[in-house]
């Protein structure tokens, strides 16, 4: 039955008269219409809104709604809102939609969407807001979301069916500008992203638990730190596992932790999987309800500090026996600060030639040197106190007496040791390396047995030669302009070359005299022959593994676990396309924005249990045909865990057995 708008006004001028209301019975004698024709007109009124109905007894009671008008509530909604009838003519706009589509309702208004500027501003989105607005006058309610590439908007929208005032059928067509809120869930799943990878991979343990201690998540690196798997932790509170004379360290500190003071840095002891205690050191933080205050959350960094304790107190059983030492060493051993002696040992004492430590402490160190030496030593020591690094020099002290020390020839045979265990260090440093020292003119003044083999000479023929001698010229003179270098610039080369078909990794550094100046060459060369073969071996096996997989006629492709192509052949471009590295496998294959359920990609179960898996699908490829695949999927790389980090899928077209297997069944 088509309703007459005569009657429909005729029913709400009625009620507007009578604000107290109207039973059916008193409209239908007053309008002088049958009843179920009045029951109609009231259920459309209430249905668009305009009518409301209550209880009196066992009456009805019909009154018009005492709301706000429908165009007065749309117009100062925030969301973009659009009216529609059965033939998808546009009704209403509020004032935002008008002013995003850049329009008016003269030019909007009656208009077939089709014929609007939705067209080209919903862009690639249109035709899914045009075919669910077919669906809501259907009677199908959608709601989605819709991005609009072009302008960089992402709206959520809901598409509802409506009935006029008339009974007439329509769609209402609700828009709200969600960009900022999906990049801010962008941000925080790179942020939660970030956190899991830098979690799931840190040497660190984290950790998350609740103000009672219990555990919420842990990182892999319990497994390293406490012998523990993560799900072995997660529900169990931490004073489970702590040290019983620690547990009042953890009490306290969290007792401490407020919005003030909201982290802190402990040390404590807590219970290996195998029984013994280590060492760790958390940095602890509270995290606050920003409404309440509610403490919340406690976030944990903890580290295994067993080493560096056994480290301190290593060095603190050094300091005694250091302290000891030098108590007895036969060398002058004087601590100042500011210049202003602090300490000195028995031997300078009694170099100094004083009986009291107490004559000397206190005193300027600048005070027993000699008046010739003391700019030096001040330069030296500013230079100390600023972070460099002085070499030893050789100065003249005086006694508390004033006379003058000599120590010339401790000094001589000192300078002789030193030189001779640099000598030796770089002698035994590498005893299965060819080890020349040179003077600075070339002159071999050591030599290791490795060394005197390859030259083809016994060691003592060797020593007082030239170099050069027993070398080809060319060779001799490249060695001779490596040697000037490392004398000018005063630091060490490293080369690799190869001679007679043994290729050598050789390093070449200054041997430095007291004055700064070089005075010796040390060379050491390493046989890397077997090294380079390896490496050239190594390269020429990818290069033939490249081409293999790349001649391969299958589409092939490998991902990670978030399902980003990382790699493909060059067949699976021919059959996708030259751009789907870095895409989703399911926007690259299937032209989807959405993945598979977890528990139905296979690549995803690669990843859960390591098996191969097989099974076939449907793929669209890059001209837009739907083409049938065999694949099978498998782990192709793991790190240094076990775990997988990427799979290879090899997918084999069975499309036109498919198709003759379809018209065998038609048949």
């Amino acid at each position: 039955m088509a309703l007459k708008r005569e009657i429909t006004a005729k029913i709400k001028e009625l009620l507007r008269e009578r604000p107290q209301g109207l039973s059916i019975t008193e409209i239908v004698r007053i309008i002088n219409i049958n009843r179920n024709t009045a029951g109609r007109y009231l259920e459309n009124l209430m249905v668009s809104g305009q009518v409301e109905m209550r209880h009196f007894g066992m009456a009805k009671i019909y009154r018009l709604a005492q709301r706000v008008p429908l165009s007065a509530m749309l117009s100062i909604s925030s969301e973009l809102i659009m009216l529609l009838d059965g033939s998808l003519r546009v009704l209403y706009a509020n004032e935002p939609l008008l002013k995003f589509l850049e329009t008016t309702q003269n030019d909007l208004y009656g208009k077939n969407i089709e014929y609007t500027p939705c067209v080209s501003v919903f862009d690639d989105a249109f035709d899914t807001l045009k075919k669910n607005m077919k669906g809501g006058l259907a009677g199908k309610e959608w709601s989605g979301e819709l991005s609009l590439k072009n302008k960089e908007i992402v709206f959520s929208c809901r598409i509802a069916p409506t009935v006029f005032e008339e009974g007439q059928r329509g769609v209402s067509v609700l828009l709200e500008d969600i960009t900022e809120w999906k990049r801010s869930e962008q941000r925080i799943q790179e942020s939660e992203r970030q956190f899991r990878l830098l979690a799931e991979n840190t040497l660190d343990m984290i950790d998350r638990h609740m103000p009672d201690g219990t555990c919420i998540y842990v990182s892999p690196a319990c497994k390293t730190t406490m012998g523990y798997d993560p799900e072995e932790l997660i529900g169990h509170t931490a004073f489970e596992v702590l040290h019983p004379d620690d547990v009042h360290i953890i009490a306290k500190y969290q007792s401490e932790l407020s919005r003030k003071t909201p982290s802190a840095r402990v040390t404590y002891r807590v219970r290996h999987k195998d029984g013994h205690y280590v060492w760790v050191e958390s940095v602890i933080r509270a995290i606050f309800d920003d409404k309440t205050g509610e403490f919340i959350e406690i976030y944990g960094v903890t580290r295994d500090i067993s080493r560096r304790k056994k480290a301190e107190d290593a060095l603190r059983e050094s300091e005694d026996r250091y302290r000891k030492l030098v108590e007895i060493s036969p060398d002058a051993v004087i601590l100042h600060r500011d210049g202003k002696i602090i300490y000195l040992n028995p031997t300078a004492l009694n170099l100094l030639g004083a009986l009291d430590p107490n004559e000397i402490i206190g005193n300027n160190v600048l005070d027993y040197i000699q008046p010739d030496f003391r700019d030096a030593v001040r330069i030296n020591i500013e230079k100390d106190l600023g972070g460099d690094i002085t070499p030893p020099m050789e100065l003249h002290m005086v006694r508390v007496d004033g006379k003058p020390i000599d120590i010339t020839e401790r000094k001589r045979t000192e300078k002789e040791l030193r030189e001779s265990e640099v000598t030796s260090r770089a002698l035994i440093n590498a005893p299965t390396d060819s080890v020349l020292l040179l003077d600075s003119k070339g002159i071999i003044l050591d030599i290791n047995e490795t060394a005197a083999r390859r030259f083809g000479k016994p060691k003592d023929g060797l020593i007082g030669i030239r170099a050069d001698d027993v070398l080809p010229e060319e060779i001799a003179k490249a060695r001779r302009s490596i040697i000037n270098q490392v004398i000018e610039k005063k630091s060490a080369i490293r080369f690799e070359d190869e001679r007679h078909g043994v290729w050598f990794d050789t390093v070449t550094y200054p041997i430095m005299s007291e004055t700064g100046e070089v005075n010796k060459i040390a060379i050491i060369a390493r046989d890397i022959t077997n090294r380079r073969r390896i490496e050239e071996a190594l390269r020429k096996s990818e290069e033939k593994l490249h081409a293999m997989l790349q001649s391969i006629t299958d589409p092939m492709n490998m991902m990670d676990e978030d399902l980003n192509i990382i790699w493909v052949n060059e067949t699976a471009k021919q059959y996708f396309g030259k751009d789907i590295v870095g895409r989703k496998c399911y926007e690259a294959f299937h032209q989807r924005q959405t993945p598979c359920e977890p528990y139905s990609c296979l690549a995803l179960k690669a990843f859960r249990d390591g098996k191969m898996h097989r099974h076939e699908t449907a793929m669209i490829d890059a001209h837009g045909q739907t083409r049938f695949f065999e694949c099978t999927t498998n782990v192709a790389l793991r790190d240094k865990s076990g775990k997988p980090v990427a799979v290879l899928e090899i997918s084999r077209d069975i499309t036109d057995r498919k198709r003759a297997e379809e018209a065998l069944r038609e048949r």
